[in-house]
């Protein structure tokens, strides 16, 4: 007898694109915030990715502010430094992260650890006397209490150009990455180091691996609605693509995901994973219309090729490129209406002067100029007076 295939459904782009604006919390209005919202807003992200750049505002903060009204700093920093309902390390980048997933990390912690000696950059920076380093670190972080960088000796500068990590930084970092030490506090955008007990308690028994595929895969697929393996993978990056795989499989013959297509415009399309309610999910999805400005490291759109795929959105970062070759600006943010990308601008606060200076708006093919320009202008004045200051338009 012939052997019956099962019929593979395919993910439409704009099912996908309804997917996941609901996983990054973005197809509902912006809430008023308080603590109890911005926590929600954690725990609904799973991690904030954190950037130091303050061309506008911080990434973190840019992320609240995009998803929740009159939000300040202090509410976050109440979550990070007084309830410890969440805590600081690396996901696919430094992160916010809720506080449930922390006995996850032991794994990165071990991993981390393993690594010292290892001849990489970090190695390199602490030096020679690595080992002594890293004792009279944890000597003095264990007896003097939660220090910072500048409590611990620093080299002359190497030269014009070098990156000034002296050995203590180094071995600082080491400690931290590793679990050993954590982020007390911060001052400023400095951080403050305490021994982890002293911050989180004892550090919890390490899972099992398959116990740590199981969370970081079923966790990626909760908020991206549908994915390929890769993209399960790199969510978080706790878990390689082999183990993402291997999940996929198992899940799909286990009944517990569905087996899909996904449209990738003229592509092919591609072999992935879903939710088994992912069409209820997707119809239930109304994106709100609010003009709102995405920080380079949102959610929705810090994977640039499925964002290009989404939301036909060519999106690159280019405060690292040479103004020269810089296509739009410096720190260029998104402009998002209900479920699409109308308009991107090139701006800056300049605090001095109490303004938010947008430079230039781009509009998208497609869609009408006069509106998206509108919509554009609405959103920069939204995020100016989350920011306390007034938008001003060249």
């Amino acid at each position: 007898m012939p052997r019956v295939v099962a019929h593979i459904e395919t993910v439409p782009t704009a099912a996908a694109r309804q997917l996941l604006l609901d996983g990054c919390a973005l197809a509902a209005p912006p809430s008023s915030a308080t603590r109890a919202r911005v926590l929600r807003v954690i725990h609904d992200l799973g991690f904030v990715q954190i950037d130091s750049i303050n061309s506008v505002e911080r990434a973190h903060h840019l992320i609240m502010h995009t998803r929740l009204d009159g939000y300040t700093h202090a509410m976050l920093s109440h979550h990070t430094e007084v309830s410890r309902r969440a805590f600081e390390h690396w996901t696919h980048d430094a992160s916010v992260i809720r506080s449930e997933w922390l006995v996850w990390w032991t794994h990165r912690f071990e991993r981390s650890a393993a690594r010292v000696g290892d001849g990489s950059w970090l190695h390199e920076k602490l030096g020679k006397n690595w080992r002594k380093t890293l004792g009279e670190v944890r000597s003095a972080i264990t007896q003097r209490g939660a220090l910072s960088t500048r409590d611990f000796p620093k080299p002359p500068r190497a030269g014009q150009g070098w990156w000034d990590w002296s050995p203590h930084k180094a071995a600082l970092e080491h400690l931290w990455r590793s679990g050993e030490i954590a982020i007390a506090s911060r001052k400023g955008f400095e951080k403050i180091y305490d021994l982890s007990e002293r911050v989180h308690g004892a550090r919890a028994a390490t899972p099992a691996r398959d116990e740590l595929i199981e969370w970081a895969a079923s966790e990626a697929l909760a908020r991206l609605g549908c994915a390929t393996a890769k993209e399960l993978a790199h969510f978080m990056h706790s878990i390689t693509l082999a183990e993402a795989n291997a999940w996929c499989a198992k899940a799909i013959s286990e009944g517990r995901v569905a087996r899909v297509l996904l449209e990738r415009g003229e592509r092919c399309d591609v072999a992935g994973v879903a939710t088994l309610d992912w069409k209820r999910r997707a119809q239930r999805v109304k994106p709100d219309g609010t003009p709102r400005l995405l920080a380079p490291f949102d959610p929705l759109i810090r994977d640039r090729a499925r964002l290009a795929h989404l939301f036909n959105f060519e999106y690159r970062f280019e405060a690292f490129v040479p103004a020269a070759k810089r296509l739009h600006g410096y720190y260029t943010m998104p402009v998002l209406v209900g479920d699409a990308l109308v308009a991107r601008v090139d701006l800056s606060s300049v605090r001095a002067e109490g303004v938010l200076r947008v430079d230039r708006v781009w509009t998208e093919a497609g869609q009408p100029v006069k509106r998206a320009r509108a919509q554009a202008q609405a959103a920069s004045e939204r995020l100016a007076e989350q920011l306390g200051l007034t938008a001003t338009f060249k």
